[in-house]
């Protein structure tokens, strides 16, 4: 007959479902562990390399973690049982006087049983663990117990893998963000209602110099709008978008305008329009790409104009091949497969007029600032 969940594991399950947070994650398994089997601590560590996770967190006293990491039975666990998704400790070891795990953890703190849960991905990497603790009054773990805690196993791993999925995409935006503020190039991007949504360092310059012309070269703190022929342009994207959803008819849709200024030589800026992918808005999108003067390097800077075009992927392996990486390190940092690094890079090289790796690293030179 199957086990079924303690009836108190329920709030706490509710809690997990909500929790968008590493702490909120903690809590939430903290008392997901308390409510379905007694426990003297709980262990969370998420992502691992090897065992050594970035996020830790734990009722136990403070300890030497690296030590803990070291001589931990986890690690007979992941080499041993690849892809077990719960695991009772006593299983892997037998503590006793003069084992050194025993002697430095679990008889200073208390403890002599564990069991886990654990997470893999899907490459087979192990990527972090739940753990309930218990004296030796308490007791090991029976298979019952063990039991309950696969029930519980999909519902925490589902939350695991939302977490680490957010973390991901938060990490790629702030490094997104920091990259397009870094740019030598400048950047401006406006909502469908010609809201100017962003403007990177260089654009917020770049636009005080459209309106008044290259003599007022200040310390500018901040742009006060998009300028008037520039919004224009929006607006006929936007009339010939609206034109081509009334009619169905996208095959003669203008997508992008270039426009001139008069008051400084050689100064341009592109406005795109930019559709959304499906189910992300209702509305595309307006991105202006300004062209300054030619300098001796505007190679660079109309290079840099079509850095911004490159999708979130490729701008990761772009700024990874740059820092001279190669691309098996590539693939090994950003879980890809090397096909896939090699195509992106092709797709980079193309998008961008190159054709070598050296030629890439001036272009991202302006991330490093």
């Amino acid at each position: 007959m199957s086990p079924t969940p303690r009836p108190e594991v329920a709030p706490a399950l509710v809690a997990l479902q909500r929790a968008i947070t590493p702490e909120e994650v903690w809590l939430a398994t903290q008392a997901l562990l308390r409510a379905a089997t007694p426990s003297h601590y709980e262990l969370i560590g998420l992502p691992s390399l090897g065992i050594m996770p970035f996020f830790l967190r734990t009722t136990m006293p403070t300890r030497d973690i690296g030590r803990f990491g070291q001589l931990a039975p986890l690690n007979a666990v992941i080499a041993t049982k690849p892809g077990l998704i719960v695991a009772r400790m006593s299983d892997f070891y037998t503590a006793a006087p003069g084992d050194p795990f025993f002697e430095e953890f679990l008889k200073p703190d208390g403890w002599l049983y564990a069991a886990a849960l654990l997470f893999w991905a899907d490459d087979g990497r192990f990527i972090g663990q739940l753990a309930t603790l218990r004296s030796a009054e308490q007791g090991d773990f029976t298979d019952a117990e063990l039991a309950g805690l696969r029930l519980l196993h999909p519902q925490v791993n589902a939350a695991v893998v939302r977490l680490l999925t957010q973390e991901n995409a938060a990490g790629t935006q702030v490094t997104l963000e920091h990259s397009l503020h870094a740019l030598p190039l400048p950047i401006a991007i406006v909502t469908w209602d010609l809201t100017l949504s962003f403007t990177n360092r260089a654009a917020t310059e770049t636009i005080h110099r459209w309106r008044h012309g290259a003599a007022t070269a200040r310390a500018i703190k901040a742009a006060p709008g998009l300028p008037g022929n520039l919004t224009a342009a929006c607006v006929t994207l936007k009339d010939a978008w609206n034109s081509a959803v009334t009619t169905h008819d996208f095959s003669r849709l203008k997508r992008s305008i270039t426009l001139m200024n008069s008051l400084t030589d050689g100064l341009s800026a592109t406005i795109r329009l930019v559709e959304s992918p499906a189910g992300r808005t209702l509305h595309p999108s307006f991105v202006i790409h300004f062209e300054l003067p030619r300098t001796p390097e505007a190679e660079v800077s109309r290079a840099l104009g079509q850095f911004a075009l490159l999708t979130p992927g490729e701008r990761a392996i772009a700024i990874l091949a740059a820092e001279g990486h190669d691309n098996a390190a590539i693939a090994r940092q950003l879980n890809r497969s090397l096909s896939t690094v090699r195509t992106h890079l092709r797709n980079i090289f193309r998008k961008l007029g190159i054709t070598t790796r050296s030629r890439l690293a001036p272009l991202v030179h302006g991330l490093k600032r």
